[in-house]
């Protein structure tokens, strides 16, 4: 059994791997070792033994696939030196436009020799700014035809999804595409969002009628994004950012043939549905969009403003996307050349022993545990314990015993006579704190009490207590008693 070419492994990757794991036969990969990672769901297929993984090569020139072989070694600096040795590397200004004009001639170029071209930048703001060139190019020559119609389409914002599941992160004029039918939209189906309404949304779809929709709990169902008009022509190349049932799949590129009242018609004879509104220009697309495809030549812009999204990964993806040649434009090659060396790559568990390693040699962590003979000790739980990623700072030093305030007294009296003596030579001073601790000793003792009363702990021992205290015959003056009538 065969696969197809970058295989969406959040979808049918899944099920082929389980399907072949249940099955009596084997999946063989052939996979880039070193591709662009977007969802975390293809990490276990990285981590497949490299020695059992062939790789895909592209490239029929011999200079060009030596470049490619390179950033596939993760070498991406030879790479881009080798590039540049082969003049395949183009610096202009970006102010006038001079960069991504220079990338549209080159595209125009090549599709006049017969070949397929595609132009790949690391953001969508450069992609509209080199496509907006390349379509003025085209019409300049007469591939793309003057008479263009603008067409309201669906522009994804890529949400989360916790985002989703907040009404509070939506707008009014949003748009709410259903890919995945629910209890009230159809799949494929566009809503607006009219009002914000507590955890609800109010939406209104495309014959006028509102529903209310709770985005909590259909947030796997749903994407979110803005509507804007893109401007299509005949001759224009388009690209499809969704999958529409089994005729239309997402990453296509599909030519126009014709487009009269929103009604789009291809060159190989289907037609857009008008429900279809995910698409956009199809001349320069993102690396994560070109990993499904593969073109004569690859013309990769990458100017300084989007230099933040360029990387190791990244460039490798670019550039292998050719057969033939790989041509680069910006307008700061020193600076591209040390950015394509920066990785964005994930580590998985085990490979985090490598992170620990280096670490180590930085003096975080010990590499061995010695005993007090200078010999490697074999406890490593004893040498976890000891290491540590910074230095504790030691305790404060506490005093031993605590002093009692007649103590306390006489030292300070012991420390001012001492002074005393040194400042005015008078001797004998430091035999007066002796009086002084016996003085502070009468002081502060306390009278013996000869007879205590025990304190009552109900009310009816304190009641008898009370009592006993007045019928007490106190002793009268003299010694003797007076009895009764005398």
């Amino acid at each position: 059994m065969r696969g197809t070419d970058s295989l969406n492994l959040g979808g049918p990757g899944d099920r082929l791997h389980n399907t072949a794991r249940e099955g009596t036969f084997r999946v063989e990969l052939t996979y880039y070792l070193f591709v662009r990672a977007s969802r975390v769901e293809g990490e276990r297929f990285r981590m497949n033994d490299e020695e059992a993984i062939r790789r895909c090569q592209r490239g029929d020139s011999e200079a060009f696939r030596h470049v490619v072989e390179l950033a596939a070694d993760k070498q991406t600096d030879k790479a881009f030196a080798k590039l540049v040795e082969l003049g395949a590397v183009t610096e202009a200004l970006t102010d006038d436009g001079q960069l991504y004009q220079k990338a549209a001639d080159a595209y125009l170029s090549a599709t006049k020799q017969g070949k397929s071209a595609l132009l790949v930048s690391p953001t969508w703001a450069e992609i509209d700014a080199v496509t907006e060139k390349v379509r003025e190019t085209l019409k300049a020559d007469g591939v793309v035809s003057h008479h263009e119609e603008a067409v309201t389409v669906f522009d994804s914002l890529s949400w989360t999804e916790a985002q989703k599941k907040n009404p509070g992160q939506f707008q009014p004029g949003q748009r709410i595409r259903f890919v995945r039918a629910t209890k009230s939209f159809a799949k494929n189906e566009t809503a607006e969002v009219v009002a914000i309404e507590g955890q609800s949304l109010k939406l209104r779809r495309a014959d006028g009628r509102e529903v209310v929709f709770s985005p909590s709990r259909s947030a796997a169902s749903i994407d979110v994004g803005e509507a804007r008009e893109l401007k299509v022509s005949p001759g224009d190349w388009l690209l499809l950012q969704a999958n529409h049932g089994k005729e239309f799949v997402n990453g296509e590129r599909v030519h126009v043939r014709q487009i009269q009242n929103g009604r789009i018609a291809l060159a190989d004879g289907r037609v857009l549905p008008s429900t279809f509104n995910t698409f956009t220009h199809g001349y320069a697309v993102t690396s994560h969009s070109s990993q499904s495809k593969t073109v004569d030549e690859v013309l990769l812009v990458a100017s300084s403003r989007s230099f933040g999204a360029v990387n190791r990964e990244q460039f490798y993806v670019s550039i292998s996307r050719g057969r033939e040649r790989v041509h680069v434009f910006t307008d700061d090659a020193d600076l591209l050349a040390r950015r394509v060396t920066d990785s964005h790559e994930r580590k998985a568990a085990v490979e985090l022993q490598g992170l620990r390693d280096d670490l180590a040699r930085l003096g975080f962590f010990p590499t061995a545990r010695q005993t007090v003979d200078g010999s490697t000790a074999g406890n490593v739980r004893a040498a976890r314990r000891d290491s540590r990623f910074r230095t504790v700072r030691p305790l404060r030093v506490t005093r031993a015993t605590r002093l009692t305030p007649v103590q306390r007294i006489v030292q300070v009296v012991e420390e001012l006579a001492r002074w005393l003596g040194d400042k005015l030579g008078i001797e004998g001073l430091t035999k007066k704190p002796e009086l002084v601790a016996e003085k502070v000793e009468k002081l502060t003792e306390q009278p013996t009490q000869t007879e205590t009363v025990k304190p009552p702990r109900t009310v009816r021992e304190a009641l008898e207590q009370k009592r006993a205290a007045r019928h007490v015959i106190k002793p009268q003056p003299g010694g003797r008693s007076r009895g009764i009538g005398v």
